[in-house]
């Protein structure tokens, strides 16, 4: 693994993101190299057609924090299945061609959340099928509580995909929408009361 300051330009980084990207490092120190795969297991179908996708006018510099995210996760998913393998609903049959990594807000207590996106085509109507995979979001402290994500333009939630509940250390949904990427920037996973029909604080963004 290399090291640290080889990796990432410190020079336009903030104190918080630079604390981000040193500890998802870290993980991927610890995790070592993945163990090898069967031959049948090295290219799967999907693995030819999905890509890791940057959103139009994201940051470089956040780009970079989402990449060393993406990373993270597949190599998690390798060694010991933390995100992909532990999850109650199984493999997923999305057939995806993007991927988008998401990753905690320290403010917010969430530092340690780490999520994908996957995004299916569209179909001939226009609804567009995607699975959220989400890991070390904290259980709802009430049961009207949930979490819910949404697309973003200049940074703000203005698109909501859909609500959701996490259980244990993994949680996968899945949400079907009719919107187009034109002039979205991201996405962002907030926190919501049951009463609440605005967007809450939010605690993973891309």
């Amino acid at each position: 693994m290399s090291n640290f300051d080889d990796l990432v330009d410190r020079q336009d980084l903030a104190p918080d993101e630079e604390a981000r990207l040193r500890r998802v490092h870290e993980l991927l120190v610890q995790a070592g190299p993945p163990p090898d795969l069967p031959i049948s297991l090295e290219r799967t179908p999907e693995a030819q057609e999905a890509e890791i996708v940057q959103f139009p006018l994201l940051p470089k510099r956040r780009w970079a924090v989402a990449a060393v995210v993406a990373a993270t996760l597949v190599v998690l998913a390798f060694c010991g299945g933390y995100l992909f393998g532990h999850t109650k609903s199984g493999a997923s049959s999305l057939k995806a061609n993007r991927v988008i990594p998401m990753h905690g807000v320290a403010s917010r207590g969430t530092q340690n959340a780490l999520a994908l996106l996957r995004l299916a085509k569209t179909d001939s109507v226009g609804n567009w099928p995607m699975e959220l995979q989400v890991t070390g979001l904290p259980q709802q402290a009430s049961r009207g509580a949930s979490y819910e994500l949404w697309l973003t333009k200049g940074g703000k939630p203005v698109e909501p995909c859909g609500t959701f509940r996490v259980h244990g250390k993994t949680t996968r949904v899945r949400f079907t929408v009719p919107y187009a990427l034109a002039g979205i920037d991201g996405w962002v996973i907030t926190t919501q009361e049951q009463t609440s029909a605005t967007p809450g604080p939010v605690v993973v963004t891309t």
